[in-house]
């Protein structure tokens, strides 16, 4: 998957430094800004030109997403060079021929050059109804190679080696999927459990239509609308009802009143579910993430929330 499903598809201060051209990098970990705007994180990359000048660019961290992304106004700026482009969910993609040199602080990121690619004619790759803008796209498989804390009420993220950063919390398991790097969770409501991809790209928790037309059975008092309603807006492309969960249960925290979209039947039982550890209904979102401090231990499938 080269994109995010479901879409059509103040610049803040670098803690650190980039290293020097030429230098290798024997960082092990770096915490940076997280600025959190319509239920998404952004954080700041920097690039390193081959002139050695540095350009920074605002970029969504994704853990759903399929490819590392970069908008073509960003590229030409960059001085990179792509080959043939190819068409997926009516937006336009080429792979670049050679890898841009991109860090979070001075932490170096090890890009994929098969899945690094251009955004063809897009200056923003987020959808039109999500307030603000990002020249581009951190996805699940490269954020999978790292620890990482998504520090929503303390707005910092934290990227680091494996073994590098002692876990805060209890965990929980979170299956990765091996190719896709996408992030497993299990949520209860009313005694039920239900698979989730664990998306912090997306601003609005997500599940099938299946499942929220048989919560709306049980429960018909649940406030229940037509599309995306109130903040739901945010998620862009189709939608099609919105709900609001009394509470649910994940892990040891106690989910008070959120909210739900619909989506297509099968979208997530099968053609999400291809892409996880394990089936899923649907995905955990930002609406339910900015809650907590979130720390993914991908080399050992491991979630900690905490709510410091």
């Amino acid at each position: 998957m080269l994109t995010r499903p479901f879409t059509s598809i103040v610049v803040i201060a670098i803690l650190g430094c980039v290293p020097p051209a030429g230098k290798t990098s024997s960082v092990d970990q770096a915490t940076v800004p997280l600025l959190i705007e319509g239920n998404r994180p952004f954080v700041q990359i920097t690039f390193r030109k081959p002139d050695g000048s540095v350009r920074t660019a605002r970029f969504l961290l994704d853990t759903g997403g399929g490819g590392f992304l970069i908008t073509e106004p960003l590229a030409r700026d960059l001085g990179l060079e792509w080959g043939k482009t190819e068409r997926e969910e009516g937006s336009e993609f080429a792979v670049v021929t050679v890898l841009p040199r991109a860090f979070i602080g001075n932490f170096p990121l090890a890009l994929n050059p098969q899945r690094t690619l251009v955004t063809i004619g897009e200056k923003n790759i987020l959808p039109p109804a999500a307030p603000g803008q990002a020249e581009g796209m951190v996805p699940g498989h490269l954020l999978a190679q790292y620890h990482v804390v998504f520090d929503y009420p303390n707005a910092t993220f934290t990227i680091a080696r494996p073994g590098v950063l002692t876990p805060t919390g209890v965990g929980l398991p979170m299956p990765v999927a091996k190719r896709s790097g996408f992030p497993r969770t299990e949520i209860s409501v009313n005694g039920s459990t239900y698979g989730l991809l664990l998306d912090t790209g997306a601003s609005f928790t997500m599940v099938s239509e299946v499942l929220l037309k048989t919560w709306g059975n049980q429960h018909p008092g649940w406030p229940r609308h037509a599309g995306a309603f109130g903040e739901a807006a945010t998620l862009g492309g189709q939608t099609l009802e919105t709900m609001s969960v009394p509470g649910a249960q994940w892990g040891s925290h106690q989910l008070q009143d959120f909210g739900v979209v619909s989506q297509r039947e099968g979208t997530f039982e099968r053609y999400m579910s291809g892409m996880m550890a394990a089936p899923i209904v649907g995905s955990l979102a930002g609406n339910v993430l900015k809650r907590f401090r979130v720390e993914l231990d991908y080399a050992n499938q491991r979630l900690y929330l905490s709510t410091r």
